[in-house]
Parts: structure tokens; C-alpha cells; sequence
């Protein structure tokens, strides 16, 4: 079961990371961590299928729960499109055990590392069955990296 406590930040997709980081910085207060570019990354959605897909992507510093700012260049995180405009992430220590109760609950795999017969990979987007949640299934395999990477 997915436990709340786990979250571990709110992510917005954005269209330019680094205009992102330096609005938010302003306006909010927040100091983020450096950008970092995921390239190639394995991204699976049901429209593009399997793929290498380009994202860039930074979290705000403290917490306990982050702000995350992504810009990739899959539909996915076309900032119009509801799927990808806005998700919470959560720490999750089975993620394909997670995803297939999510899947069973009604919900629709929306993204993932890996298409599903292949056990999504290290993180997986749903949406719940009315479209209002998009929750990111993070993998407690990148807990030590996330980690290091904020500094924690």
C-alpha cells in the first residue's frame, strides 16, 4: 500500500529549467540543486512506446518534501498536457508490485522507465481512474542517488 508519508516531492513539468529555477528561486525563496541531464533515459509511454527520451530536472533543497522542475522532450511532459503537468512522487520499496495494485484499483500506467510486461523500471507515472492524480512510483533503488545528489 502506498504510504503518503513517502512523499517525496511535488513535480511540474516546465519548458525552460533553467528560467524555472530562477523564477521559483525568486518568488518562493528556494534554493534548488544543481540540474542535472538524464541523456539517453529509457522512457515507456502507451502512445510513444519504448524509447530514449532526453530530461533535464532539479529539486529544491530542504524539504521534507521537494519541489522537482522537469523539461524532457517526450509528449509526456508536454507542459499542456494534464498527464505530465503535474505529479506528486513517492518512495515506494516494491514498484512493480505497486503499479499492478494501482492498475487493478482502475488506474492507467501513463509513463515508466519500462513498458509494464517489463516491470516499469525505477519509476512509473499513474493516473488515479477519475484523471485527478498523476502519483509517481519511485523506487527505493534511487533513494542513495537521490540523496546524494540533494545532499542528504
Amino acid at each position: 500500500m502506498i504510504d503518503l508519508s513517502r512523499t517525496h516531492h511535488k513535480g511540474i513539468t516546465v519548458p525552460d529549467i533553467d528560467r524555472a529555477v530562477a523564477d521559483y528561486s525568486a518568488a518562493l525563496g528556494l534554493t534548488f540543486a544543481s540540474i542535472r541531464d538524464f541523456n539517453p533515459l529509457p522512457f515507456w509511454t502507451p502512445e510513444e512506446g519504448a524509447r530514449e527520451i532526453s530530461v533535464r530536472a532539479t529539486y529544491s533543497l530542504g524539504g521534507p518534501i521537494h519541489l522537482e522542475l522537469v523539461q524532457g522532450n517526450s509528449r509526456f511532459y508536454d507542459t499542456a498536457s494534464p498527464a505530465g503537468a503535474r505529479h506528486i512522487g513517492v518512495w515506494v520499496d516494491d514498484l512493480p508490485a505497486e503499479a499492478d495494485r494501482l492498475v487493478a484499483a482502475g488506474w492507467t500506467p501513463r509513463a515508466a522507465n519500462l513498458p509494464p510486461e517489463q516491470g516499469y523500471g525505477a519509476i512509473a507515472y499513474l493516473t488515479s481512474p477519475d484523471g485527478g492524480l498523476l502519483v509517481e512510483l519511485i523506487s527505493t533503488i534511487l533513494k542513495p542517488a537521490i540523496d546524494e545528489w540533494l545532499g542528504e
